[in-house]
């Protein structure tokens, strides 16, 4: 009898104990998720969403979020599709994988200041003939091996008041862009293939090329800055540069505060994770 109490006992406390552990196991799992994420973008705000993200970091730029998810400090990385693939072809990012599908999409296009209509609408004017007369397809060849618009149903950027949006603007803006005789661009610096700093300490990228071709075509020349993206929109809006070409997705948050021209790429949020990560997708963290 003692003997089958104590069987017994020593079964019970296996049970239990495998429970307990079973339990803490899965509240580990859904509770430690640590998701790193580019400071002032869209991405964040998105993901707080799945429930099993414990925390959302942020970092400067997607080198340093890319590289702390290769160095296995966070479980997975939300950036733009795009950037993501060329990340992953890059030696130290061969580790990573996407993990399923895009989690939503983006439109991405130039912002000006709010009224800066003339200067808009030669934005427009430009990044349409580049794409009609061939020159977009090989800039984007050169940084993605393929037309990135291919297969993309374009649309453009549609602003409140259309009446007077669209209609021959009279404001001064394109007038100072050409009286100073450069426009300026800014961008983080940070964002591979789309704008960062080259081995040769050149600021380059799918950007700056486009950026480079609107200034040629609006008859003057290609000026950049850098700046952190978390105080990018106010730059433009204190005027310290011309316009943002740095990779920044339409948003109606935005649309209050600025404009944006015609979109010159599209593409959307993309879940990164290890090789070896047992995350098949962004479903995995509701």
């Amino acid at each position: 009898m003692k003997k089958s109490f104590k069987t017994l006992c020593i079964i019970l406390t296996v049970v239990v104990t495998g429970t307990l552990i079973t339990a803490c196991s899965s509240n580990h799992d859904r509770s430690d998720i640590r998701i790193g994420v580019v400071t002032g973008t869209t991405f964040g705000e998105k993901i707080k969403e799945y429930s099993k993200i414990k925390e959302v970091k942020l970092y400067r730029d997607d080198n340093l979020n890319l590289q702390e998810l290769v160095n296995k400090r966070i479980d997975g990385a939300v950036t733009d599709r795009l950037v993501g693939l060329y990340g992953i072809k890059q030696a130290n990012f061969k580790t990573l994988k996407l993990a399923g599908d895009l989690i939503y999409t983006e439109t991405i296009a130039a912002a000006v200041r709010k009224d800066d209509d003339s200067l808009r609408q030669a934005i427009n004017q430009a990044i349409g003939s580049m794409i009609s007369d061939g020159t977009y397809a090989k800039i984007s060849n050169k940084y993605f091996g393929k037309n990135i618009l291919d297969g993309v149903k374009y649309k453009k950027t549609v602003l409140k008041d259309v009446s007077t949006k669209n209609e021959p603007a009279k404001d001064g803006s394109l007038a100072r862009v050409k009286k100073a005789g450069k426009i300026v661009f800014a961008m983080s610096g940070g964002y591979p293939p789309f704008n960062f700093i080259s081995a040769a300490d050149q600021l380059t990228g799918f950007d700056v090329d486009i950026g480079k071709e609107v200034a040629k075509r609006l008859g003057v020349k290609y000026e950049s800055v850098t700046t952190d993206w978390s105080g990018i929109l106010e730059g433009l809006r204190s005027g310290r540069y011309d316009g943002i070409l740095g990779s920044m997705a339409v948003t109606p948050e935005r649309l209050k505060v600025i404009d944006f021209t015609d979109p010159y790429y599209y593409s959307g949020a993309q879940l990164i994770v290890p090789k070896d990560s047992k995350i098949k997708s962004i479903n995995d963290l509701k």
